[in-house]
């Protein structure tokens, strides 16, 4: 049915030109408190990498975190405190992305989470999640980092395979980082980590050593990445299609034997509720904090500044800052994508231009087997998931 497969959710979806309506001024638009029992995220971007992977081509820098950067965050959180509509978000996750956020020391992450807390309203047991590599989070920094909060680990360890590993610019064995994943899981934390496959020279008996290695270590959860070749990366090209789907069934089915199944398209999880995704999914407010993070609130999508100099003078300057309005009908977009991407076709069918087309597609996809029938809906197969976001880019055509 499908000729070539769209391997990440960031080309899943149009831009959605037609439901911008003009700049906003973010002191502005969120001034007015808002009563809605819907819960709201946090993303916190560190752009450090103390090495750049030959596979990523993410906003980040090879350097040593400022070291102001931690202060820089916490100035942004007080001027966020100050606003109505943010005075009145109940947050439900916390996700420290990057680069590597575990670049900035204990004391700097220390200080960031308590400034949250300080600030912001949080549910009971809200989500705190911080991704790192291996060789960036010591002992002494995650016992401390579980201590101030920090519940979730997404640990960016792609392969156990040395040779795979050099290959993508890891730093450190597979043995060193099956023993930190080890060392966590004797925690009361969740422990997720990502899995990269098809990759050059990847061979079938590697991707089952990897998969036996996770369910040794009973972890929590997996994200897996199929590689994507990019000009900006300097990796070796990944294996063709074909093999990609293999792989893809290979894990799949055997990790589905070991307990788990999917969560969203590119995940599998035997415990791990990965709310701070999935509230995304749900068309969630997330507040965006860090140089080059990027969030909506209250209909106004903002995206911080990369460089430095320039997010330190946008925070000296906060009551400046802007952000683009979006219609309240985006919000419903944004649900029609996070449908797919947590398995499943999108519930709201009248935003369909034309009902016939929809439903041509959808007996295409039931004849090819990357539907089914469940209940009121329609669930994506495993073949669904595997062609997931070429799903999500052709149903988003017709609306």
């Amino acid at each position: 049915m499908f000729k070539e497969r769209i391997k990440t959710h960031h080309s899943a979806m149009g831009e959605g030109k037609q439901y911008l309506r003009g700049p906003g001024n973010v002191k502005q638009v969120l001034s007015v408190a808002e009563d809605d029992a819907s819960n709201a995220v946090i993303y916190i971007h560190v752009p450090f990498c103390a090495k750049i992977c030959t596979f990523c081509n993410m906003r980040r820098s090879l350097q040593e975190p400022s070291k102001e950067y931690a202060d820089l965050i916490v100035e942004e959180i007080k001027e966020y405190s100050k606003l109505e509509y943010v005075k009145s978000r109940i947050f439900d996750a916390v996700y420290f992305g990057g680069g590597t956020p575990t670049t900035l020391s204990t004391a700097d992450l220390t200080k960031i989470l308590r400034a949250l807390k300080e600030s912001f309203q949080f549910t009971e047991d809200a989500e705190f999640t911080v991704e790192t590599t291996v060789t960036q989070l010591q002992e002494e920094k995650w016992r401390t980092l579980i201590e101030e909060g920090i519940n979730r680990f997404s640990v960016g360890i792609q392969t156990f395979n040395n040779k795979g590993r050099a290959m993508m610019g890891r730093i450190g064995s597979g043995e060193t980082a099956y023993e930190l994943l080890k060392a966590l899981k004797q925690t009361d934390v969740v422990v997720s980590m990502d899995l990269i496959y098809n990759y050059s020279e990847q061979s079938m008996d590697d991707l089952y050593d990897d998969l036996d290695k996770m369910i040794e270590l009973d972890l929590d959860g997996f994200s897996m990445y199929s590689l994507i070749d990019m000009k900006e990366t300097k990796i070796s090209e990944a294996q063709g299609q074909d093999n990609d789907e293999k792989m893809f069934f290979v894990i799949s089915e055997h990790m589905e034997k070991a307990g788990y199944h999917f969560l969203e398209l590119t995940k599998m999880v035997k415990r791990d509720s990965y709310r701070y995704i999935m509230n995304r999914h749900a068309g969630a407010d997330t507040l965006p904090l860090g140089a080059g993070a990027g969030g909506s609130m209250h209909g106004l999508a903002m995206m911080n500044p990369i460089d430095i100099d320039e997010y330190r003078e946008s925070i000296r300057n906060f009551d400046k800052r802007m952000g683009m309005q979006f219609s309240p009908d985006y919000k419903e977009v944004v649900c029609f994508k996070g449908d797919i991407q947590t398995i499943r076709l999108p519930r709201n069918t009248s935003l369909y231009k034309e009902e016939k087309d929809y439903q041509k597609m959808l007996e295409e996809l039931i004849q090819n087997e990357m539907v089914s029938k469940v209940g009121d809906g329609f669930s994506l197969t495993k073949k669904g998931v595997y062609w997931g976001n070429t799903i999500s880019r052709e149903l988003y055509n017709l609306i």
